[in-house]
């Protein structure tokens, strides 16, 4: 048995997870994990499969087969190592106006403190009372117990007060850097 990801995109339309579903079934594949999503009009998503080696090629042509996918690949997956499963998460929320280099500056800032991100989920609403463009990540991150905590605080305190973010983090008992996290969306 072989574990390998599945990534897709297709126009988004009714059906195109079900379909891929009896793909990965008919071709003998078990489907463990999956985190999918429409992304502007776009479904992307990616599935950890569990199958037969001699299966592989079989499922990568059925699912290339399906109708309205445009891009697919199938690679091996990894284990974690054991280093990758002593980490800790935590939740990691950024709020604030709209503009660019939010991700890119919140991840290098995470980067150079030798975290992963381990799940990143990012959205553009209206203010409330003003009605500008609103983004907000949730992120869930690695955090090995030696970490530097008041350093990646002064880091993060440094990109919040540059790009005027609110960021807060959760370790998991509601406790947070900044203070109370929300809950999520």
């Amino acid at each position: 048995m072989r574990t390998v990801v599945v990534s897709l995109i297709a126009e988004d339309r009714p059906g195109l997870v079900a379909e891929l579903a009896r793909t990965v079934a008919e071709q003998g594949g078990n489907w463990l994990e999956s985190q999918m999503g429409r992304l502007g009009g776009t479904f992307a998503g990616a599935v950890l499969v569990e199958l037969e080696d001699d299966r592989i090629e079989g499922l990568s042509a059925a699912v290339r087969d399906l109708p309205d996918v445009d891009v697919v690949e199938v690679t091996a997956a990894t284990t974690a190592t054991a280093a990758q499963e002593e980490l800790d998460e935590v939740r990691l929320q950024v709020i604030g106006q709209d503009q660019p280099g939010i991700v890119r500056d919140v991840t290098a800032a995470l980067a150079a403190h030798g975290l992963g991100i381990h799940d990143l989920y990012t959205s553009i609403s209206d203010a409330p009372m003003s009605g500008e463009r609103l983004f907000e990540a949730i992120a869930v991150v690695g955090v090995a117990t030696d970490i530097d905590l008041a350093g990646l605080r002064t880091t993060l305190d440094e990109v919040s007060t540059q790009l005027s973010l609110d960021i807060q983090i959760d370790d998991g008992e509601g406790t947070s850097a900044w203070g109370e996290v929300p809950e999520a969306p």
